[in-house]
C-alpha cells in the first residue's frame, strides 16, 4: 500500500527521521517496558506499524508511565514516559508543529525552542535589570498538569486545520497514565511533563495566555519566559503591584494559578538605587540575581545587580560529586574519571560560568578535594598527608590540564588559585 492511498499524508521518511531523533535522545522504557535497543531489533516492522496506523487514522497512543522525581522545593513531580513507539509518533507531530508555530511564538519566549536557550533568557534579563528598577517574577503552579484542553485545541485550530495533527494531539492529551503502583488514571486536563509534544503545546498555550496578553495590555513591561517560568520588568513598584494583580486574574481565567511561593516583586538594588525592601533578589533558571560586587573599567568597585549560580544549584552539584564516591574507586585513574565525569563537569561550567563565574568555583574545588581524598586512599605514602595530596592534584592539573574543564580554564592563563 502506498502513502497516496492513506487517509493522511504522513510519509515513511517522516517516521524514520523521527525515529533517528528518538534514538539520539535515548530515554527510558514506557508501560510496555520495551527499550530503545529492543525496539530497534525489529525496526522495519515497528516503524511500518507506526506509519501505517498514523497515515490511516487508526493510531491510538498507549498510556504513559508515571515516574516520580523529587522537586527542588520538596515533594514529588511526576513525569510521563511514553513508549518508544509513541515517542516516534509524537516526534512526527512535533516536527510539524514546530515548523508551523515557531514563526508565531514571541521573541521573549525561550523555553524548548530551537536556537534559543536558558542562557539567552538570563542574558536579556540581566540587561533589563540594569534598566528597570522593579521586577515581577512568577511560576505557574502545576502548569503542565493543568492546561485546559479546550483552550489548547482552540489555540491550535487558529494555526492549522490539518486533520491528522488535530486528531492525534487530542488523543495524546486524553491518553491515560499508569502510576508506579499500577493504577490507570484518566486525563481530562494537562499534558504529561516528559512527552515529546508537551513542550511545544505548553508554548502554544502560554503564547495566548501570557505573551500576547502582555503585548496587548502591558507593552511597556518587557518580559522573558521559559515555559511556565517568567520575569517581567517594571519601572515602578506601583506598576509591579498592579501587574501582579492583573496576571493573577488573567491566569485564573485561563484555568491556571500562580505559585504563591514563587511569585514576588523584587527591587533590583545596586549602588544607584536606595532604600530597603523585602525582596532584593530572585532566582531564574538556576541563577540568583542579587546585588554583587563589581569593578568598573577604571578599577572602581561598585555594587551591580547581577546573576550568579544559585545556592540550590551549587548544593545539587556538590551532592552529585559526593554521589560519585571517587575516594572508593582506588583502582581508577584520572583519565578514567575524565571520561566518566568530564562531560558533566563541562556542562556545569559551560552553563553556570556564563555569569559571575567566581560563584561557581566552590563546586570545582569540591571536586578537586574529592580527588585529593582519592589520592590518599590510592597511594599509601600520601594516606596521612592532606596538604601533600592536594599538592599532588594541583601538580597533575598543571601537567595535564586537558583532563577536566576547570583545569583547562584555570591553568591555561597561569592562574594561581590552585586546583584545591
Amino acid at each position: 500500500m502506498t502513502t497516496s492511498t492513506k487517509s493522511f499524508a504522513i510519509t515513511k521518511r517522516q517516521v524514520y527521521e523521527a525515529w533517528k531523533r528518538v534514538k539520539a535522545n535515548r530515554g527510558a522504557a514506557g508501560v510496555d517496558e520495551e527499550t530503545i535497543t529492543e525496539f530497534e531489533q525489529n525496526l522495519p516492522r515497528n516503524l511500518y506499524a507506526i506509519w501505517n496506523r498514523m497515515a490511516s487514522g487508526s493510531y491510538f497512543p498507549p498510556p504513559v508511565r508515571e515516574v516520580g522525581i523529587p522537586k527542588k522545593s520538596g515533594g514529588v513531580r511526576f513525569l510521563g514516559v511514553p513508549t518508544v513507539g509513541d515517542r516516534v509518533a509524537q516526534t512526527v507531530a512535533k516536527e510539524f508543529l514546530e515548523k508551523l508555530l515557531e514563526p508565531h511564538f514571541d521573541p521573549n519566549s525561550y523555553g524548548y525552542r530551537p536556537g534559543r536557550s536558558a542562557k539567552d533568557a538570563v542574558q536579556v534579563t540581566r540587561k533589563r535589570c540594569w534598566k528597570y528598577d522593579w521586577l515581577f517574577e512568577f511560576d505557574v503552579k502545576g502548569a503542565f498538569d493543568n492546561l485546559d484542553h479546550d483552550l489548547l485545541m482552540k489555540a491550535l485550530r487558529k494555526h492549522t486545520d490539518c486533520k491528522w495533527v488535530l486528531l492525534y494531539v487530542k488523543r495524546w492529551l486524553n491518553a491515560p497514565s499508569v502510576s508506579e503502583s499500577g493504577e490507570t488514571r484518566a486525563r481530562n486536563r494537562g499534558t504529561p511533563q516528559g512527552s515529546v509534544v508537551g513542550p511545544v503545546l505548553m508554548n502554544l498555550f502560554m503564547t495566548y495566555a501570557f505573551d500576547r496578553w502582555m503585548r496587548r495590555n502591558e507593552a511597556a513591561c518587557p518580559f522573558a519566559r521559559y515555559a511556565d517560568d517568567a520575569v517581567v520588568h517594571c519601572a515602578t513598584e506601583r506598576k509591579a503591584l498592579q501587574l501582579k494583580e492583573s496576571l493573577v486574574k488573567r491566569f485564573e481565567a485561563c484555568g491556571l494559578e500562580l505559585h504563591p511561593e514563587k511569585t514576588r516583586i523584587v527591587y533590583c538594588k545596586d549602588s544607584n538605587r536606595r532604600g530597603d525592601y523585602p525582596h532584593v533578589q530572585f532566582t531564574f533558571l538556576g541563577f540568583t540575581f542579587r546585588p554583587r560586587r563589581a569593578i568598573s573599567s577604571s578599577g572602581t568597585q561598585f555594587t551591580s545587580f547581577l546573576p550568579g549560580v544559585s545556592r540550590d544549584a551549587l548544593t545539587r552539584m556538590r551532592q552529585q560529586v559526593r554521589s560519585w564516591h571517587l575516594a572508593r574507586q582506588t583502582s581508577g585513574t584520572l583519565r578514567e574519571f575524565a571520561q566518566t565525569y568530564g562531560s558533566t563537569l563541562a556542562g556545569w561550567w559551560n552553563y553556570y560560568s556564563s555569569f559571575y563565574p567566581s560563584a561557581l568555583h566552590s563546586v570545582f574545588r569540591h571536586f578537586d578535594l574529592a580527588l585529593a581524598r582519592w589520592v590518599r586512599r590510592k597511594y599509601k605514602r600520601l594516606s596521612r598527608h592532606k596538604s601533600r595530596s592536594r599538592h599532588w592534584v594541583a601538580a597533575m592539573a598543571r601537567r595535564e590540564p586537558h583532563l577536566f574543564v576547570h583545569w583547562r580554564k584555570w591553568f591555561a592563563n597561569d592562574r594561581t588559585m590552585g586546583a584545591v
